[in-house]
């Protein structure tokens, strides 16, 4: 008869996470809604028409046309249907995307921060 080992019979499971995220931040919501709202007013200036951004759209911009081109890539690049579940980090790097989707037809918008933008009045 052998004898088993107990330290080396047992078994580990152990889930290491690969990054941990928090949630997109009320700061962040805000400047997303004011992103969206310079997007659409600087797009509008611009003379730029949807169609240019989104194949088969002959409309203005709006804040929430544009947050729909946002809601898209998040989507695409994350599977989240909401903009509420975006990490903070994927925040970044949808507006990365969109700013170089953006850049494609000579715009440019930074995002807003509370520093430049006074977020804290009607956001």
């Amino acid at each position: 008869m052998t004898k088993t080992d107990p330290v080396k019979s047992l078994s580990y499971n152990l889930k290491i996470p690969k990054e941990i995220h928090t949630i997109r931040s009320a700061q962040q919501n805000k400047a997303l809604y004011k992103y969206c709202q310079e997007v659409a007013d600087e797009l509008n200036n611009s003379g730029i028409d949807m169609a240019v951004l989104v194949a088969n759209l002959n409309v203005g911009h709006t804040k929430e046309s544009v947050k729909e081109i946002w809601r898209a890539i998040a989507k695409a690049k994350y599977n989240k249907e909401s903009t509420a579940a975006l990490t903070t980090k994927e925040v970044t790097e949808v507006y990365d995307e969109v700013n170089r989707m953006l850049a494609n037809v000579g715009v440019h918008v930074g995002f807003p921060s509370s520093n430049l933008f006074g977020l804290e009045e009607n956001y």
